[in-house]
Order: C-alpha cells, then structure tokens, then sequence
C-alpha cells in the first residue's frame, strides 16, 4: 500500500492556510472595529454593525455622518467611506477624483472639467460639475489644500443633492488617517452648508 505524499503534502496545506487566512481576517475586522471605537469615543459617537462590517455613527455640526470601512477581495477594492447627509440641497453635483490615465484618456477624447486656477490642484485631481461657480465657491484653497495633502491616498468626492461622500480607496489604519479623512470630509460640509 502505497502513501500518495502529493495528496497528503496539499491536504496538509490546506488544513494549515485555510484556518490561518481566516485568523488573518478576522484580525482585520477586529482592528477595524477597533479604530473606530477609538474614533466613536472621541467623537460622540457609537459603534454599531457586526464585527464583520461595523459602522461608526457620530454628528457634525448637526449633519449625521456615517463611516464604513471595508477590507478588499480578490473581488472588491477595499474602501474606507465617509457620507454625510446635508440639511439642504447642493446647489449642484460635484464629483473631484485623482487624476488617472483614465481621466486623462477622458480629456484627449474632449471631455472637459473645471479648472481652478492652481496648477498644482488641477494637475492632481479632475472636478466635475454642470455649475463652474458653485465648485469655485466650496473647493476653496483650503479645501485643495485638504486634497494635496491626501493625494497620494487617492481621494474621491462625490456630492449629489443632500449626500456628500468622501472615500479612499484602502482601509484606514491609523487615528490620524481618520482625522485628515474626517477634517476634508467637514471642510466640505462647512463650505456646503455655508454657501
């Protein structure tokens, strides 16, 4: 009788790497959760959710913000989202993203964008809007500022209506990548709700 060593060598593997990719995991989870006790506490806030995707809860300035943050797949890009809920409309819709090859193919096919005036702004990151002067008056020189200094983690704004959404394309691993996450995502609210 004969031992089949490829067979037992992967069955060995698969009993090791299995329970070890899920303890990978649920660390993850667990630090996620975590960070966003941590963030809840300092900010009034809670918690709630599953220890599979918790979501941390807290206000503004009166403007409810919800937080979620969600660790990639060989299926899905990982993300941590910021969204507000406005106490009245935008004036318009605004989309800000990182320039990309993508955006830039976008532009030698005509599509256009709004220019700001700072070259280093423009040449960084596209804005979108039908309406030039609303985004001239909420993407200030502070609120460029906010985005140079996150560029490298390649943030989004999307503004429509009464819902502002501010996301990284990772998942947030420290307080002060919440913080710099939270003062852009509130830089946004105040110009919002102020113009």
């Amino acid at each position: 009788m004969a031992i089949d060593w490829s067979f037992l060598f992967a069955l060995s593997i698969l009993v090791v790497v299995f329970p070890l990719l899920i303890i990978i995991s649920l660390w993850r989870y667990r630090r996620i959760k975590q960070l966003m006790e941590q963030e809840a506490l300092k900010r009034n806030g809670t918690v709630i959710g599953s220890r599979l995707l918790p979501v941390l809860k807290f206000s503004y300035r009166s403007v409810p913000v919800v937080v979620t943050s969600v660790p990639g797949s060989r299926y899905r890009q990982a993300k941590t989202v910021v969204n507000c809920t406005l106490r009245n409309p935008a004036a318009a819709n605004l989309t800000i993203v990182k320039e990309s090859l993508r955006t830039r193919l976008g532009k030698a096919v005509g599509a256009t964008d709004v220019q700001l005036g700072s070259d280093e702004f423009d040449q960084e990151f596209v804005v979108k809007t039908l309406n030039e002067s609303f985004a001239r008056n909420v993407v200030t020189y502070m609120v460029q500022q906010k985005l140079l200094e996150m560029k490298q983690v390649k943030p989004r704004v999307d503004l429509q209506g009464t819902q502002l959404s501010v996301q990284v394309p990772r998942v947030v691993k420290t307080p002060e990548e919440y913080d710099r996450l939270f003062e852009l995502s509130f830089a946004f609210v105040d110009r919002v709700e102020g113009v």
